[in-house]
């Protein structure tokens, strides 16, 4: 296998990343640590010592990164994005996922200027690149009395690397460099990420605005929609024909047996055709 200049490890530069975001709400209380065990770990222990909205903790490196269902996030040094951000919304607990739809769509849109690439999103939580995955991300939330105290919305994003086959044992892996053998900046496409997410967050928390937008754009985007898929939900396992996601992110499937189900979490793969001939 050839190597690549995207091998060599450069370390997040800061100054740059925080000079662009001046105005965000993400660029006011930035924490970088060179490596770190998982950023969501970190930041949650933060929200919980009453860290402010928009604390943002970027890595570049996981000693302990995680994914949904207790999965590892591997990723190498100085290469990726791994980041979390802090959220303390107005809005009720069954709304929260879309906080995790409007991330992914903050991501792909940021990618699209400085990659050329047309990204899609894999429900409930993955970036994908074809059939492939370009990143990820695990929301996690505190509710007291029903009401929401805290969201840690953290991201992986494969941007100059993307695991060996060693480690893909699930899905196959891609990396925008890998996609167009070209480096992109990391603190660019973050900064343009997080101020495009700012946006769509305080969209997100008009209660006079229905968000049509929002579930037009990820019903567009989305990888899976028309496709056979199974879904795993820990409870059940789901066969069926995916036809939308609602305006609260559930994903709607029609049966074999033509009943709609709705979900708002689960383990999405396509069903391969496998009819032949």
């Amino acid at each position: 296998m050839k190597t690549d200049k995207s091998d060599c490890s450069e370390a997040f530069n800061l100054d740059a990343f925080s000079g662009a975001l001046k105005k965000c709400m993400f660029g006011k209380n930035v924490i970088f640590r060179d490596t770190i065990g998982s950023t969501n770990v970190f930041l949650k222990a933060l929200a919980q010592q009453g860290f402010p909205e928009g604390t943002v903790v970027i890595t570049d490196e996981q000693s302990a990164g995680l994914g949904r269902l207790g999965r590892q996030w591997f990723s190498k040094k100085g290469q990726n994005l791994l980041f979390s951000v802090l959220l303390r919304p107005r809005m009720p607990p069954n709304r929260l996922f879309v906080l995790t739809m409007i991330l992914g769509l903050a991501g792909i849109d940021a990618m699209l200027p400085m990659s050329g690439l047309s990204a899609k999103i894999k429900w409930p939580n993955d970036i994908y690149i074809g059939e492939k995955k370009l990143g990820g991300i695990l929301t996690e939330f505190a509710v007291k009395q029903g009401v929401v105290e805290y969201v840690v919305l953290g991201m992986g994003l494969n941007v100059n690397w993307y695991p060996p086959t060693e480690h893909q044992l699930l899905y196959p892996t891609s990396s925008i460099f890998a996609e167009i053998h070209k480096k992109v900046s990391r603190e660019r496409l973050l900064g343009n990420l997080l101020k495009r997410f700012e946006a769509f967050y305080l969209e997100a928390l008009d209660e006079t605005n229905p968000g049509e937008g929002f579930y037009k754009r990820w019903n567009e985007k989305s990888a899976i929609l028309g496709k056979s898929v199974v879904i795993e939900t820990g409870k059940e396992r789901v066969v069926g024909v995916a036809t939308g996601i609602d305006q609260d992110g559930a994903l709607s499937l029609i049966t074999a047996e033509g009943h709609e189900r709705k979900f708002l979490c689960g383990d999405v793969s396509v069903q391969l055709d496998v009819s032949g001939p």
